[in-house]
């Protein structure tokens, strides 16, 4: 077997043109296939952390209904029994408090239906970024405590409703007890995050002051939590609802709260992975090609080979090893140069800033940063594996089946 890998090595290599034109095909497929599915990566892995960041956070804490009807009547409680089971677990890196309900916003000049979200500013920097999202302007601030009675909206809807900064609204939300109350509130800043559709519908007040003007008093609709690592949420979130141990109230997951993202992504990832096996069937006939034609330039010489005694499966696989050859050599240039190119732009970033509108409403950013894993370079390697192995089944099996007769005839 030795001495048959020797003789694949040095028949690859007897034409170092073509056998080069099939290795930069295969490398340059595996350079853009790494590539695609960084980016893609990156696309995927941003889509999930900024909504994370702006709305959901790892795991919620809500009465139970509420993430399928967002109504006030979903209010519970947060006892110390619920305080303490969350700070009890070491994972949880911060957590807040949250009240949710749909309102109506009303400038002079339109309306808009919104989510309106009462926060604890100081809890929410540390479990959003929506203060980082803030515009760094002098006149824009954060809101300035839970009692704090102004209002925070997105630049895109300060300018559906045609406001600024220091401008008033009147907010007109359903209370407790089913009245429809309003109140003026002044646009105290304006923030932009990298989701559309969350600046679109969301706008942020003071805690106490939503509680007071809907009559929950001290109730919430649920508590946000965030994590060191999102690769733990599920335990968390098994350890949280075993010691909460209240059915009146569930314990959800990002996973949970926006189950069309997490279809999105694995089928963004099912796509990617159809797409480079459609790709790499060219790569079939490319290699198949180059195999045919170098057996058909042995062919006196596999003649020689078998009269002399070689077996038929030995020169099966002396073509397979020579195939092998190929992929390997490909494959070793692509990872590397594809590797290399999206490490450097995981740091650089890809600025996609002239598609800033159709980037937002993916949810992305308008900056993408590549990621690679581990499973994209063994999916890369068995994709080129397999495909170089049905490529080179036909020239082998032909050549294993050269009758000697007829090759030493050959001219």
């Amino acid at each position: 077997m030795k001495i048959i890998l020797s003789i694949a090595w040095r028949n690859l290599w007897r034409n170092k043109r073509r056998s080069l034109v099939v290795i930069s095909s295969i490398s340059l497929g595996i350079f853009a296939m790494i590539l695609s599915m960084g980016i893609m990566n990156g696309m995927n892995r941003q889509m999930v952390e900024n909504t994370i960041s702006t709305s959901l956070g790892h795991i919620a804490v809500h009465r139970a209904g509420f993430q399928d009807n967002m109504k006030l009547e979903y209010n519970f409680f947060p006892s110390e029994k619920i305080i303490a089971a969350v700070e009890k677990e070491k994972r949880v890196k911060a957590y807040a408090p949250r009240i949710k309900s749909q309102c109506m916003l009303r400038s002079s000049e339109a309306s808009r239906g919104v989510m309106i979200v009462g926060i604890d500013p100081e809890r929410e920097k540390k479990l959003t970024k929506i203060y980082e999202y803030m515009l760094k302007d002098k006149e824009s601030a954060f809101l300035s405590g839970p009692g704090d009675d102004a209002i925070l909206i997105s630049k895109s809807l300060a300018k559906r409703l045609d406001l600024l900064v220091g401008d008033k609204l009147v907010l007109m939300i359903q209370d407790r007890e089913k009245e429809i109350v309003g109140v003026g509130m002044t646009v105290r800043g304006l923030f932009e995050s990298p989701v559309d559709s969350f600046d679109q519908f969301v706008a942020f007040t003071g805690l106490s002051t939503l509680q007071k003007l809907t009559g929950l008093e001290k109730n919430i609709s649920e508590i946000n939590i965030l994590l060191y690592n999102k690769e733990d949420v599920d335990q968390v979130k098994a350890g949280l609802l075993e010691g909460l141990a209240d059915k009146n109230l569930e314990v959800l997951s990002w996973k949970d709260m926006a189950p069309s993202l997490v279809s999105a992504v694995k089928l963004f990832d099912t796509m990617m992975y159809i797409f480079f096996a459609i790709v790499f069937i060219t790569v079939i006939f490319s290699i198949a090609n180059t195999l045919i034609m170098a057996i058909m330039e042995r062919f006196h010489e596999i003649g020689v080979m078998k009269s002399i005694g070689t077996r038929p499966n030995r020169i099966f696989s002396m073509v397979m090893m020579e195939a092998a050859g190929l992929a390997f050599v490909g494959l070793a240039a692509g990872v590397a140069l594809g590797g290399a190119v999206t490490a450097l732009l995981s740091v650089t970033g890809i600025d996609l800033s002239f598609y800033m509108e159709s980037m937002r409403s993916l949810g992305t950013g308008s900056v993408i940063y590549p990621a690679i894993k581990a499973m994209d370079i063994f999916m890369a390697m068995v994709i080129v594996l397999v495909t170089t192995i049905i490529a080179a089944l036909y020239p082998a099996v032909k050549a294993a089946r050269i009758k000697p007769l007829d090759a030493l005839h050959y001219i």
